[in-house]
């Protein structure tokens, strides 16, 4: 009897369990349709883009789809770098090249823009430069990141993603 009793109990207690989960579905499924039609109209009415914007990895495209400019022209430049504390000057004397994306649908409009714009792209790199002292810029993690910020800051000057990296060549320390 016991057994039954037991038995009885548990198949009431998985009743009300369905039923409660039934009225939660009910009531918490239309209330969330709403609220995904509420922000959707928003990001209309704001007109905000749902999808993040494109970005490449230099890997993953094909040598022939890419296009290297240099922007220190056939000669290495000579870039400060911050103070690191000895109370020496010290420099990077590098070639900088970017790599763009010839298949990227701005690639025809704003690559010859470059030609017109390479001081302002050498100032970029001048200016991130300052921000790396010797011991920074010596090491791949803070090379790694000054070419990224380099990346950045010409994306935004062009606002476009068609370039995908920046490279260094023929690097000197002092």
């Amino acid at each position: 009897m016991k057994k039954n009793l037991m038995t009885v109990l548990i198949m009431a207690l998985v009743f009300v369990n369905v039923v409660l989960s039934a009225v939660i579905m009910i009531t918490l499924v239309p209330a969330a349709k709403k609220t995904n039609e509420l922000v959707a109209t928003v990001c209309s009415a704001v007109e905000l883009e749902l999808k993040s914007g494109k970005t490449y990895n230099v890997s993953t495209i094909p040598i022939e789809q890419t296009d290297v400019v240099n922007l220190t022209g056939e000669n290495e430049q000579t870039f400060t770098l911050r103070d690191s504390g000895d109370n020496k000057q010290h420099y990077v004397v590098a070639t900088v090249s970017v790599t763009l994306n010839k298949e990227d649908s701005d690639y025809v409009d704003k690559q010859p823009l470059i030609a017109d714009r390479i001081d302002l792209l050498k100032e970029i790199v001048g200016n991130t430069f300052l921000r790396y002292t010797l011991e920074d810029i010596k090491s791949d993690d803070g090379q790694k990141e000054a070419r990224d910020e380099m990346l950045e800051q010409m994306r935004e000057l062009f606002d476009s993603d068609f370039m995908v990296a920046v490279n260094f060549s023929a690097v000197n320390y002092q």
